[in-house]
């Protein structure tokens, strides 16, 4: 994931944390004041409402000659005697209209279906007009024992609905009471809530600043100490990558830069080491060429001129060997410092290396060891400088011929690797090995570990391979301490390579 999309979806988690805390605190809030405001208020409406018919029925219970008590009602005077007006009879109608309309005014009201129920409501619908008519028939009646009924009726009636009303409004209390102790427990849940949502955006902030620190800070901070490493010269140092984002990107392409900054250093003092050493040499090869030529010159005259038996003659011969070496050494060294351009071409592998075998196995009579070559694995064809590539392989087979012991093999494997493309010539002895602190020096020019070595041959040996567009090495067989484990030198090159200029020496 890019440190882009980790910032983007960064921000939406804190975008989303933020809302969904303002959306809960605000939903919170409102339920909290509708749970603690709305029942109250209906409670007190539906209350406020009884109270009036509790009034209307007492002022009607007054017109037809009831008192009425806190806790009873009772008669002002004989209902049987009483002759009532029809202004009287009118008004005790209106109140008892007034009472129904005020008690069906509460179907309106949730808390009163809620709290009181719908068959409380028509109970009481049922007693109020009940009452009217009983309180009409003992008004209008004319029969002394109808309306000695009638008016008892309507005294029960009334009684019935103040104890009835009285009942209601006591349990419409207590139910307002447990309405405000269900509202505080909601509170504290919200609340409880409120703090967790708090509590949840604190650790969504904290998470990101953990996280902000971690991909961005520390970081930014460790180029900013690989800069710094930079500035001092330690190109050795390489920034930690352990993804692909942009600052992984950004630390790899400064290891990269550190690693060509290596690279280029060593090549420039490896020129100018090599453009030193060239002019040296190309100053003793103009000083000392003439003399050695004259030398050599003299040395085949006096040979010619002594007797087949004067030993002198073998004198002679041992002059002119060791003015042809002097030249060798001469070129070598010339060699090394001069541009090198490889041409590559189709060859037949196994002609090319048998040849060049045969021609190392008198060195190897000389030293008790066997020369063997196995070409199960070999391409019959590559791409390759057979003249510069000659002179490589001569280098590793010069070096695995010397070190061999007596009765010793120099292997020569040459295998095909399909996969990578490439084939791969193997030379292998069983002579003491490599050291592992020098394996990396091998093929440096002039560094060697052979009494009266140049350290020119593997040094010449890699340039022709990369030259090439291949590579070249070498590694141990065994340990180092294990006697005949021996060392392995190997170069690979690709089956179609394409020729490079040479960089080194020019």
């Amino acid at each position: 994931m890019s440190l882009h999309a980790r910032f983007l979806v960064l921000l939406g988690v804190l975008g989303v944390a933020v809302l969904a805390s303002i959306l809960v605190t605000v939903w919170s809030v409102r339920l909290l004041d509708r749970e603690q405001r709305r029942p109250a208020e209906q409670i007190g409406l539906v209350l406020g409402t009884l109270n009036e018919v509790k009034r209307t029925l007492w002022d009607q219970a007054g017109e037809i000659g009831f008192f009425v008590h806190p806790d009873k009602i009772e008669t002002l005077q004989p209902g049987e005697d009483r002759v009532f007006t029809p202004e009287e009879i009118e008004r005790y109608r209106m109140l008892g209209a007034r009472a129904l309309s005020r008690l069906a005014s509460l179907d309106e009201v949730e808390a009163s279906l809620v709290r009181a129920g719908v068959n409380t409501a028509t109970n009481l619908r049922v007693r109020i007009e009940r009452v009217n008519e009983m309180g009409e028939r003992y008004m209008l009646g004319e029969v002394p024992e109808e309306r000695e009924a009638a008016r008892v009726a309507a005294m029960d009636g009334l009684y019935y609905l103040h104890e009835f009303l009285g009942r209601l409004e006591a349990r419409l209390l207590d139910e307002a009471q447990l309405s405000v102790d269900y509202a505080g427990r909601v509170q504290r849940r919200l609340m409880t809530t409120l703090a967790a949502s708090v509590l949840s955006v604190l650790l969504t902030l904290a998470t990101a600043a953990w996280l902000f620190r971690r991909w961005v800070i520390l970081r930014i901070d460790q180029l900013r100490i690989a800069a710094e490493r930079i500035g001092s010269g330690d190109f050795a140092h390489r920034v930690e990558v352990h993804g692909d984002d942009e600052l992984d990107r950004v630390g790899r392409q400064l290891n990269e830069m550190m690693h060509t900054i290596v690279t280029m250093q060593a090549e420039r003092i490896e020129r100018e080491r090599l453009a030193a050493v060239g002019e040296m040499a190309r100053l003793l090869a103009h000083n000392i060429r003439n003399p050695l030529g004259g030398i050599r010159s003299l040395a085949e005259l006096s040979e010619q001129e002594c007797a087949a038996d004067d030993p002198v003659r073998e004198h002679q011969r041992r002059i002119i060997r060791t003015v042809d070496q002097f030249i060798r050494w001469l070129n070598d060294l010339l060699s090394i410092s001069n541009p090198l351009s490889v041409e590559p071409a189709p060859e037949a592998i196994g002609p090319w290396i048998e040849g060049l075998l045969e021609s190392h196995r008198p060195l190897a009579e000389t030293r008790g060891a066997s020369l063997t070559l196995d070409l199960a694995e070999a391409p019959e064809t590559a791409h390759f400088d057979r003249r510069h590539l000659e002179h490589a392989v001569s280098a590793l087979l010069t070096n695995a011929i010397e070190v061999s012991p007596q009765g010793g093999e120099v292997r020569v494997t040459i295998a095909r690797d399909e996969a990578r493309g490439v084939w791969r010539l193997a030379v292998a002895d069983e002579g003491p090995g490599i050291p592992e602190e020098i394996l990396d020096s091998l093929f440096t020019p002039y560094f060697t570990t052979k009494r009266g070595g140049t350290g020119i041959g593997l040094a010449q040996a890699r340039r022709i391979v990369q030259q090439h567009g291949g590579r070249i090495g070498a590694k141990n067989r065994g340990t180092v301490q294990c006697a005949g484990s021996g060392a392995e030198f190997f170069l690979e090159l690709s089956l179609e390579p394409e020729a490079k200029e040479a960089t080194i020496g020019q």
